[in-house]
């Protein structure tokens, strides 16, 4: 075979082309050599985004149609309150966080100025969470808060849901949403240095998974990669294990979003990959705004976009202060090459497709 006439486009040529629409040129290139038949990526920033007819947003004050956030960022998996102690928190369940929100609502008054305009907080009562401060922080700052409900990890649960069956904690959790104006279940997770889910887990994420069935409220995962001296025990692929549990109860992959992937060893995007082809939303939700330290993060994004999964990709960090990490983190992309349309479908577009639910019950 001839060698092809098409120029060699490195990494950052390819994702500037895609983001920019150049998918005919990129197609021709990769088809020449025999690489790819046909271009993937529909860029959700360059056409108008849809919603099913009486969709919502649910933050702690009204359910939002999805619009009104399309002018701005939002952070899919932030902490704006809680105070647990990795020390304690087998002991007993934290009370309500008493601590003093002021510097939050600072943070949050800066994020703002750079055009943050609604924030998930990814707490709940097992992390100490005070619901009363997220509603207070609302409204000091005119933020849009969205508030989560579930159950963290193995070692925070409640006591008695050691004897609950999964429709009784689920029960429970849709109750708990009413009440509470949830706006999402999450974060729900698996224990650090273990090669498998403990049983409770299960029917934790099972139970999640009906309370869904019954609300539509959408879910995002906390997973054990990088976490504690075994994290080299965590299997690969235990972000697909996660996956299956809920779709083991028929929960559309569409509704969650799988968290903490920039925490996957290494820069090979087959893991959240396989994700995205699933239909599931990709967290990068412990970016830091640190080139150093961001930089394996920077490399697996790039091979996400260039393999079309602009639209499963959500950004956050994860933090209780300084939510402008996330802004630092996409001038990196930009830097990278990353187009603003790519960035706008990121994080104006995606947070809205995941958060967005039509109610049910």
């Amino acid at each position: 075979m001839e060698e092809s006439t098409f120029p060699r486009l490195n990494r950052r040529q390819a994702v500037r082309l895609i983001g920019a629409g150049g998918l005919g040129l990129l197609a021709a290139e990769r088809t020449a050599r025999g690489l790819l038949a046909a271009p993937r990526l529909a860029v959700s920033g360059a056409q108008q985004v849809s919603f099913p007819e009486g969709a919502v947003i649910r933050t702690v004050f009204s359910d939002l149609p999805p619009d009104a956030l399309a002018q701005g960022t939002t952070l899919f998996h932030e902490h704006l309150d809680g105070v647990y102690s990795r020390e304690t928190r087998q002991l007993r369940l934290p009370p309500p966080s008493s601590a003093d929100i002021a510097p939050v609502i600072s943070d949050i008054e800066e994020a703002m100025e750079n055009g943050v305009v609604c924030i998930v907080d990814g707490g709940h009562p097992d992390m100490g969470v005070n619901y009363e401060h997220l509603r207070q922080i609302s409204s000091e700052t005119g933020l849009h808060v969205v508030a989560s409900g579930g159950y963290y990890l193995r070692n925070t649960y409640p006591a008695e849901i050691s004897t609950m069956t999964e429709d009784q904690i689920a029960a429970r959790l849709v109750a708990e949403a009413n009440a509470g104006r949830f706006g999402a279940y999450g974060e729900i997770g698996n224990m650090a240095g273990r090669a498998d889910f403990f049983a409770a887990e299960i029917k934790v994420f099972r139970a999640v998974g009906k309370a869904h069935l019954q609300n539509n409220l959408p879910i995002f995962t906390h997973n054990s990669y990088g976490s504690g001296p075994d994290a080299d025990v965590v299997p690969r692929d235990i972000a697909l294990r996660q996956l299956d549990h809920y779709e083991s109860v028929g929960v559309d992959p569409r509704r969650i979003a799988i968290g903490h992937m920039d925490s996957l060893p290494g820069r090979n995007a087959d893991i959240i990959s396989a994700l995205a082809e699933r239909g599931t939303f990709v967290g990068f939700d412990r970016v830091r705004g640190d080139t150093a330290r961001d930089e394996a993060r920077v490399a697996l994004i790039l091979a996400f976009l260039e393999a079309g999964h602009v639209e499963h990709l959500l950004l956050s960090s994860d933090t209780r202060s300084d939510f402008l990490k996330v802004a630092r983190f996409t001038e990196q992309l930009q830097g990278a090459g990353v187009s603003e349309a790519m960035l706008n479908t990121i994080m104006v577009d995606n947070p809205r497709r995941f958060l967005a639910f039509v109610p049910r019950g």
